[in-house]
């Protein structure tokens, strides 16, 4: 269920040991929240920012293998006022801003490791009062709707970084580049030996339907909708993306991506995927999308620092676990509730097909 990169991860390698693998998906294409489109030659992502990166040699070798990927290291910016400043924050910047004494007092008077109590107090432990105002606390309360102390220091994880080593990228793992064509070439190519069936939401209440008695099944769509808001609904946080074609210039950003914090600007960021293309930096005309927070949409699980929303989730996953006319095995972002990277996602698909195999 579901041709995103889990789905179709899953199906590429269930179908490796044999398997014959049907694949249900309720939007008329497949990719997921992983889409590029194209406007007069130039990459867009109407799901907003996607940039392969890993650890995972097993699963570079294998995307790596099925698409063309051009070589293209992340580097993202944050607007404070008139500064344009690397994201995550490098010290010896800093001295640009008007509030550099404050935030120098500050950074010498952290404590040794960051208090893990809540976001807020993880960010302030990290950075100081001054820079989680300026960076951090108005960009949360856009991004996520709710005050940041509502919210576990889980966020903070690969996210907030205060950084003093003049390393730039955003990431650090071996492995990084976008698809030459776009993300549709690699997931078309993973679920290529799969039957796809697009258009069709598929409950619980399907399966008997859908699925043999036995017929294991991977499910990657969101608990909550599968069982049909059973226990009630999850919290998610959703995007909505607003492109522009501007046709006079070649880029308009200093990096893909640039983070707003500012309350006055309503979007949280904006992109510009031409940058992942070296090839196509000196065409003229490029696509600059404006990210809006509050769509309603799953692109983000929401971790209170309550832990009501694992909570549910968890009630979700034993009620999934209880089904027992098919074994049911949950993989990827909406099933298991979880931000995980493009590689995590693929990675989580290939298990979960591997357990099957391994069951039989």
């Amino acid at each position: 269920m579901g041709a995103g990169l889990t789905g179709a991860a899953a199906a590429w390698e269930l179908a490796q040991h044999g398997f014959k693998v049907r694949v249900y998906e309720q939007a008329d294409v497949v990719g997921g929240h992983v889409r590029t489109e194209w406007l007069r030659g130039i990459p867009y992502e109407p799901h907003g920012a996607h940039i392969f990166h890993t650890h995972d040699a097993e699963v570079w070798r294998l995307v790596s293998k099925l698409a063309s990927f051009a070589p293209y290291r992340h580097r993202v910016a944050i607007r404070i006022r008139s500064h344009e400043l690397s994201w995550p924050l490098q010290r010896d910047e800093l001295a640009q801003l008007d509030e550099w004494a404050e935030v120098e007092q500050e950074l010498a008077s952290l404590p040794s490791r960051p208090d893990s109590t809540n976001f807020e107090t993880y960010c302030r432990s990290l950075m100081g009062e001054t820079l989680y105002g300026l960076c951090i606390r108005n960009y949360t309360r856009k991004q996520w709707g709710r005050d940041p102390e509502t919210l576990s220091a889980s966020v903070a994880a690969n996210r907030v970084e205060l950084r003093n080593d003049g390393y730039r990228d955003l990431f650090r793992d071996p492995y990084q580049g976008w698809p030459d064509r776009g993300y549709a070439d690699l997931v078309e190519a993973l679920l290529e030996p799969a039957e796809i069936q697009l258009g069709q939401p598929v409950t619980h209440v399907d399966i008997a339907e859908l699925a043999l008695p036995g017929e294991p099944v991977i499910i990657t769509s969101a608990l909550d909708d599968f069982f049909s808001l059973d226990l009630g609904p999850l919290e998610w946080r959703g995007v909505r993306l607003e492109s522009q074609f501007i046709s006079d210039t070649k880029l308009v950003q200093p990096a893909m991506v640039v983070n707003e914090p500012d309350l006055s600007v309503p979007w949280t960021r904006t992109i510009e995927t031409k940058w992942a293309l070296r090839r196509l930096h000196d065409t003229v005309g490029t696509v600059v999308m404006r990210e809006y927070p509050g769509a309603a949409a799953k692109h983000y699980p929401v971790p209170d620092s309550a832990g009501v929303n694992r909570a549910l989730q968890a009630s979700y996953e034993a009620k999934l676990a209880a089904y027992s006319r098919n074994p049911l095995t949950p993989a990827g972002r909406l099933a298991t509730y979880s931000y995980i990277n493009m590689d995590q996602a693929i990675r989580q698909g290939l298990e979960a097909a591997r357990h099957i195999v391994g069951a039989q």
